[in-house]
């Protein structure tokens, strides 16, 4: 609280906002430091799809990740693909209706995400999705550039 000489009758009340910032500013370096470790799997570079269904995730789907090179991750380890069918099975073994997120890198070759998807058929899972980034619209412009 301030008090003014002068005319002025009373004390003045300014607000010292000096306070809320610091706390904001501590919330966003959290948030900042924090957000990247909410990513589940391994990092990919994942494909755009437009128009794909979207699933919201629960954070319970059992995650494999194909790299470009081919690896294959359970979660954010390293794992084989026979390592991989006998981790499968022993999930599916206690939970039959697991959901299984596939996120295959957008520059690995089909071949690497489609063996991800034939052991998952192979230890018998129900539900198998692949994730894709969603697609931005073109706009017509970009649209009479590309030809």
């Amino acid at each position: 609280m301030a008090f003014s000489t002068g005319n002025s009758k009373g004390p003045q009340a300014d607000i010292n906002v000096t306070p809320l910032v610091d706390i904001v500013l501590v919330l966003l370096i959290i948030f900042m430091v924090i957000t990247p470790m909410l990513q589940r799997g391994a990092e990919v570079k994942l494909p755009e799809a437009q128009n794909a269904e979207s699933k919201e995730d629960s954070g319970e789907a059992a995650i494999i990740s194909v790299k470009q090179d081919g690896s294959m991750y359970l979660g954010k380890d390293l794992i084989t693909p026979d390592l991989l069918a006998r981790e499968l099975e022993s999930i599916l073994l206690a939970e039959p209706f697991k959901f299984i997120l596939i996120k295959g890198d957008s520059r690995a070759r089909y071949a690497d995400v489609r063996k991800a998807m034939e052991i998952c058929e192979k230890v018998g899972a129900k539900s198998v999705s692949l994730q894709t980034d969603e697609k931005q619209a073109v706009t017509e412009p970009e649209k009479d550039r590309k030809g």
